[in-house]
């Protein structure tokens, strides 16, 4: 009985360190990179309608630093003027989580080309 008590101890401070080490709160703070994939993209279409909230939702495609597409899908309060660059912060589970609009000299290099195309 010691034994199970014991071995059920540790089980849970092992899965309590494993949380607070993937789930800090820095990372889930929606407009911190840590931990998450930053995409660039371009508004080049207009918004698939609004939700139920009022929200324009967006489907486009992002591109990272090292030329990986993706399709990304995410939502926002105000309708983004098409021709804008856009920098997403995405995760696995959440999607994107922040968005902010950029001057296309801030794009990387290689971002700039792709996303011209």
């Amino acid at each position: 009985m010691k034994k199970t008590l014991a071995l059920f101890a540790l089980v849970v401070v092992i899965l309590t360190c494993l949380w607070l080490f993937f789930m800090n709160p820095d990372k889930l703070t929606p407009d911190n990179p840590a931990g998450k994939t930053t995409y660039y993209t371009i508004v080049n279409a207009e918004p698939g309608g609004k939700d139920s909230n009022g929200r324009y939702d967006y489907e486009l495609t992002g591109y990272t630093d090292r030329g990986k597409s993706k399709k990304l899908t995410f939502s926002t309060g105000k309708k983004l003027q098409t021709g804008a660059f856009l920098k997403l912060y995405s995760t696995y589970l959440r999607g994107v989580t922040y968005w902010e609009e950029v001057r296309p000299e801030q794009l990387p290099e290689g971002i700039k080309k792709l996303i011209s195309k």
